[in-house]
């Protein structure tokens, strides 16, 4: 049964780990795993017995694997219920790591995935483990997003025609997660009409602009992954310039 599938994988994850000791690393991964979950729950918290707000995991309606610089969201069914809750996972995954956090590049499809799970622990105290997920579906939301030169996400063209076989209109049903951009890929090609996620929703003035294009630049650079090299330099600038579209028209 095909799915829907939101992958993600973050820019600079090698340096991030090479760069930092130990100690840095957890913290930042303790980070991911903060804006993992509060996408899965759309931002649904509950107080834990330490006093602390975390995601409230009960209200998730989609499921998430993460494995090292790659975070996977995908649905049990092709319902539009389903196709709406990935979208807005998918839409406040992304803005908000590539934000406030860690730049991404991700994409959402429409294809097959299967996900085993199984778990033993032996009398020596060994662990047996599987959680797993593979597909056709999985291979192409990867080839979709490993594709691309920016941090962004794009809807690909499964998830538009999977919105027509559903009955909606795909221009008015996006309209509140993606709008429509011409995509850098690393093959220097540009296709017009896809829909990318917005990383903000309605307009920018010039100060606002200035404030998330300044945070966006600390996530590439933060955790010692900077000074960027002439290529992630490129994706700098591609998420910048997309950034521009939220720009007022009229200033």
């Amino acid at each position: 049964m095909k799915k829907f599938i939101a992958y993600f994988d973050y820019l600079g994850f090698r340096k991030f780990i090479e760069n930092n000791e130990l100690y840095e690393q957890k913290r930042g991964m303790e980070h991911r795993w903060r804006d993992i979950e509060q996408a899965l729950t759309n931002d649904e918290i509950v107080i834990a017995k330490s006093g602390a707000a975390i995601a409230d995991l009960n209200k998730a309606k989609i499921n998430c694997i993460n494995f090292s610089d790659t975070i996977v969201y995908w649905t049990n069914d092709d319902s539009l219920e389903s196709l709406i809750e990935i979208l807005k996972v998918g839409h406040l995954f992304n803005w908000k790591t590539n934000i406030f956090f860690f730049p991404v590049r991700g994409s959402i499809v429409w294809g097959e995935i299967e996900s085993p799970n199984f778990s033993h622990k032996n009398e020596k105290n060994f662990i047996y483990n599987i959680n797993s997920i593979y597909g056709k579906g999985l291979i192409n939301a990867y080839e979709k997003a490993e594709s691309q030169d920016w941090a962004g996400t794009v809807i690909d063209q499964s998830i538009l025609d999977q919105i027509v076989n559903l009955g909606e209109n795909p221009d008015i049903f996006l309209d509140s997660y993606a709008i429509k951009y011409n995509i850098p890929y690393k093959r220097g090609i540009f296709f017009e009409n896809e829909f990318a996620l917005r990383l903000v929703d309605g307009t920018l003035n010039m100060e606002s602009f200035k404030n998330k294009k300044e945070s966006i630049f600390e996530n590439f650079n933060n955790y010692k992954k900077g000074p960027l090299d002439p290529f992630t330099q490129i994706k700098f600038e591609n998420t910048i310039k997309f950034l521009e579209k939220a720009l007022d028209p009229t200033l």
